[in-house]
């Protein structure tokens, strides 16, 4: 599935701090979440909890 631009432009302002932690995960804000943090280290909360629901939740296999 595609998402607007209206739509990444609402999680990017809703995700843009690395000291909260993310509360409205699912499979595709936390692809999001997971992607635009990627590389800011183990302090990054977003990053953290967004790769926990992420693999928590992959269909496997």
């Amino acid at each position: 599935m595609q998402t607007s631009l209206d739509i990444r432009d609402l999680w990017s302002s809703q995700h843009r701090d690395c000291t909260m932690v993310p509360m409205d995960l699912d499979m595709e804000i936390a692809e999001f979440v997971r992607t635009t943090h990627a590389g800011h280290g183990p302090e990054c909360c977003q990053y953290l909890a967004a790769s926990a629901y992420y693999f928590e939740h992959a269909e496997v296999g």
